[in-house]
């Protein structure tokens, strides 16, 4: 079993890839099976009640709440009926349409399997969002480049407005992820199934070791050997708990030539190894 993953260009063939889903009663916008996708996801719930499910962490749905999703990430959404909203679906090129530009995604802290995947905000914060999205609505059927540009510059701005208002409740994350870090960032999660070593993301990003080292810490407390191991952990939590995949081919993938090593890696991070996580239930 693999875990489903929903593509935007099979789903929305011929169309643009952006999407916008008005969240109601009657809206068929309900997964509750694990899943992940390769575009991004952005719920404003104007009202909340359920359960959104993202990687191993269980959200409540609390009115006037933002949630993040980005490509890669599993997630389920239980969503109580009387929950609605709105969803903003959009996929890396369309917010970079030059190849390979997508840098700046990542300057956002609670994109791309950020640790902040939720906002509760207040009304008031809520209710700035709400002539974006209604623009947003009302142009999303165009397909002419002209209102392609329109949109993204649309998106733009309502990623900017999330990024304020992510500023005023955690002041300290924004200000210390820098350009090299994001970089840093957007490496790891090309990279990290054949590259570990801390010396050849610095090598990339023409600086020292010991400068990546600072720049890791001050964006996560975390060094950059501890970073690099938790993206594989956490790609391997994923396997392990939405697939029947062995632990051998899971190793595999992962890039460890040895399935005794990667059980010996597995447990020195939690404490279990990768059997035993599994038939615990995860």
């Amino acid at each position: 079993m693999l875990i489903p993953i929903h593509d935007f260009t099979k789903d929305n063939e011929g169309s643009v890839p952006f999407r916008f889903i008005s969240l109601g009663a009657s809206s068929h916008y309900d997964f509750s099976e694990p899943h992940r996708h390769n575009y991004y996801e952005i719920f404003f719930f104007k009202e909340g009640g359920g359960t959104h499910f993202i990687d191993f962490t269980e959200y409540p749905i609390a009115d006037h709440a933002i949630h993040f999703v980005s490509p890669g990430q599993v997630h389920r959404l239980q969503r109580n009926r009387n929950a609605h909203g709105s969803i903003v679906l959009f996929s890396r090129d369309f917010f970079h349409p030059v190849a390979g530009n997508s840098g700046s995604l990542f300057s956002f802290p609670f994109l791309n399997n950020s640790p902040y995947p939720v906002m509760d905000v207040t009304q008031e914060e809520f209710d700035e969002f709400v002539p974006l999205l209604s623009i947003i609505a009302n142009e999303k059927e165009k397909s002419r480049e002209l209102y392609r540009e329109f949109l993204r510059s649309c998106l733009n701005a309502t990623l900017l407005k999330c990024l304020h208002v992510f500023d005023s409740i955690y002041p300290d994350r924004v200000q210390k992820q820098g350009t090299a870090f994001n970089t840093f960032r957007e490496l790891i999660e090309k990279e990290y199934r054949t590259q570990r070593q801390p010396a050849w993301y610095a090598a990339q990003l023409h600086i020292t070791e010991k400068r990546l080292n600072e720049l890791c810490k001050d964006a996560t407390g975390e060094n950059v050997t501890n970073y690099i191991k938790q993206r594989i952990m956490l790609e391997a939590k994923r396997l392990l708990a939405n697939t029947d995949h062995s632990v051998k081919e899971i190793a595999t993938f992962l890039g460890f030539d040895d399935p005794a090593y990667f059980n010996r890696f597995y447990k020195t991070n939690t404490g279990m190894t990768a059997g035993e996580f599994r038939k615990n239930g995860n």
